[in-house]
């Protein structure tokens, strides 16, 4: 069926941007959208083949994408617990790394630089 060198085909795409093709005389599946004008496999593929650099899903994509931002909320949580939340606020991203560049091996610098040791919650019995 996607191998007939002489049947027309549509590029589809689906919402995690994955191409394929689908037969112009079937219905497109559910999911999926039809690009352009029904054409010969060999255009199709070689659109597909022009388009479509990122094998990634979109969601892995957007993920590693934002694994930065997400890294710096994490870091901000942290850090929220450390600073006073409007403070932390007001950070720009440079200071926020240079806040967690002085936090070395889990141990907490004052400005004075003695370590500053975490203090330990109320004790759960």
């Amino acid at each position: 069926m996607f191998d007939d060198e002489n049947a027309e085909y549509l590029v589809v795409v689906n919402g995690e941007e994955q191409y394929s093709i689908w037969p112009a005389a079937r219905e497109v599946p559910g999911g999926w959208t039809a690009l352009g004008a029904p054409r010969p496999r060999k255009e199709c593929l070689d659109h597909i083949e022009s388009v479509w650099t990122d094998m990634r899903p979109k969601s892995v994509r957007e993920a590693l994408e934002n694994s930065g931002s997400l890294i710096a909320q994490g870091s901000r949580m942290v850090l929220s617990q450390l600073v006073d939340a409007d403070e932390l606020k007001a950070m720009s991203p440079e200071e926020l790394r240079n806040m967690l560049a002085s936090l070395d091996d889990d141990l907490i610098y004052g400005e004075d630089g003695d370590v500053i040791e975490p203090s330990v919650g109320p004790e759960v019995a």
